[in-house]
């Protein structure tokens, strides 16, 4: 049963790769030329984006299901820019760049015991991934308290190929992550397709990004198996 399981997720993520180039190959060429987290954080020439009028009360864009996935503060899949802000309160700079818009605080975030930066990704103004960045932290103690965190919530994980951070990455921050520097990476699937990763991305830093699960899972129905 672990065997086949194993097997399972493994095809699962296998095809996450082949589905994340297909999906992004439209806005590769400019893609390549997508601003750092430095410069979205002002320095750079990403565009503005333009102001909307938020609503009085963020819904999701359909009707979630009772195991679907929840950020913090009730945030889900699929809401808009304007009703992430009017969820999460502290401040953040917004950039857009062709058909992704990024969202990044302006200053770092609890997250456990420790504060993080934190990153909220929408591809044509739908949200997709979110990215929390710890730095200078204790590498290994940190990194297994944190593992420990997360596995709390979503059962053990499973090794992850740091190539599909790496692609997820560089959707909208190329060069961001290499491969060969992404260390520890492992990975969990939510009951709603979610993909979840943690890894470390330098000697004192970290990070754990959430995928949707049209980019991070859900690929198989799996009923009877």
């Amino acid at each position: 049963m672990k065997k086949h399981s194993f097997i399972l997720f493994t095809i699962r993520f296998t095809t996450l790769l082949v589905l994340i180039f297909a999906v992004l190959a439209g806005s590769a060429g400019a893609e390549q030329s997508a601003p750092s987290i430095w410069e979205l954080l002002g320095v750079g020439a990403a565009t503005e984006a333009p102001t909307a009028t938020p609503t009085e009360t963020p819904q999701p864009t359909a009707t979630p299901s009772p195991d679907s996935f929840r950020f913090r503060d009730g945030i889900r899949w699929g809401m808009d820019p304007q009703q992430v802000k009017a969820l999460e309160s502290v401040n953040m700079i917004e950039r857009v760049m062709q058909d992704w818009a990024i969202m990044v605080t302006t200053e770092k975030v609890a997250v456990s015991r420790f504060t993080a930066d934190l990153v909220f990704i929408f591809r044509q103004n739908q949200l997709k991934m979110i990215v929390y960045e710890f730095q200078r932290q204790n590498a290994d103690a940190d990194y297994q308290y944190l593992t420990g965190a997360l596995c709390s919530l979503y059962g053990e994980p499973k090794d992850a190929d740091p190539a599909m951070i790496r692609v997820l990455m560089d959707a909208v921050n190329p060069g961001r992550y290499k491969a060969e520097d992404l260390k520890k990476t492992c990975a969990w699937l939510t009951a709603d397709g979610t993909a979840v990763f943690q890894y470390q991305y330098a000697a004192d830093s970290f990070g754990v990004m959430y995928v949707a699960p049209e980019l991070g899972g859900g690929l198989y129905q799996t009923n009877g198996l």
